[in-house]
């Protein structure tokens, strides 16, 4: 059946992205300020115009058929072309250079990859990174866009929640195979435990399992995230990651999730840009960008 471009149905198609995204039609309504019917409607008759189920309704969350998968990537980036247009014309071109800071874990195992899909589409503009600890004072000052974890305390400046990361444990396949089993949590002491910025977190998350906190014996520390991740990926230990940091390793199996437990990082991350009136074009979109990307996760 052929569809018409004046019959494309926009509002269906933003509905069903955004219930794609929160695999829940009371999210999806919240966000989209509308009720839970009228959502479940648009869905109904998206669905009815293609002929063809987009969502498995028998799971719990809601899950997406294979041809539901194939409209989403569709749908999410013609979304994205039309908002991006949108912010130029409201604010100007997107165009020039972009300076740009992240913290080290974030950026080497997220923000790279979020920021080359942002700049595939913006053929005018060019970006300089540079990576700053989360333990510096401040990020550079001169940045136009920066991805920090902890403080909120940027006065002066534009400060966003991007996310609260949660930490789990991970490894390589390749370090448990078939010779060891791990059922519970007390049996991650009989490997090595890879730190980042000391052992408090590991810590945290064995008070959390009901283990006995363990004195480091042949563990890695390392001062900064993706190291350890890096060494996971190496089958050199066992690590404790986010879900922005790792969600490729585990879609592509080079790490593997080790128990469902996890434990709220001590920090957020936050984006911190320049005041409205000193904002760039650029920076705007990359916020709104970065704020979409993460929130899909």
């Amino acid at each position: 059946m052929s569809i018409k471009r004046h019959n494309i149905p926009l509002g269906g198609l933003r509905a069903f992205e955004t219930v794609a995204r929160h695999k829940n039609m009371v999210r999806a309504a919240e966000e989209l300020c509308v009720t839970h019917s009228a959502v479940s409607q648009q869905i109904r008759k998206l669905e009815e115009l293609l002929g063809t189920q987009l969502f498995d309704r028998k799971h719990k969350p809601l899950r997406l058929t294979v041809k539901g998968e194939r409209l989403l990537g569709k749908v999410t980036y013609g979304l994205n072309v039309l908002s991006q247009a949108a912010e130029e014309i409201c604010h100007g071109e997107i165009a020039g250079e972009l300076k740009v800071s992240c913290v080290p874990g974030l950026g080497a195992n997220w923000f790279v990859d979020v920021l080359g899909d942002f700049l595939h589409s913006h053929d005018n503009l060019v970006a300089h990174v540079l990576s700053e600890n989360w333990q510096s004072p401040r990020p550079t000052e001169d940045v136009d866009l920066a991805l920090v974890y902890g403080s909120s305390d940027y006065p002066g400046m534009r400060v966003t929640r991007l996310g609260h990361p949660e930490f789990f444990p991970v490894c390589s396949p390749q370090l448990v195979g078939t010779r060891h089993v791990i059922r519970h949590a007390s049996d991650l002491l009989s490997f090595t435990l890879l730190h980042d910025y000391g052992e408090k977190t590991w810590a945290r998350w064995f008070a959390a399992a009901g283990v006995d906190s363990p004195e480091p014996n042949r563990d890695m520390m390392f001062d900064s995230a993706h190291l350890s991740l890096q060494a996971a990926r190496a089958a050199h230990g066992i690590a404790l990651a986010d879900e922005a940091t790792v969600y490729r390793d585990l879609n592509d199996g080079r790490l593997i999730r080790l128990f469902e437990l996890s434990i709220p990082a001590t920090h957020p991350y936050y984006i911190v840009t320049p005041p409205t009136d000193r904002l760039k074009p650029a920076a705007r979109a990359l916020e709104a960008w970065l704020l979409e990307h993460y929130r899909a996760i």
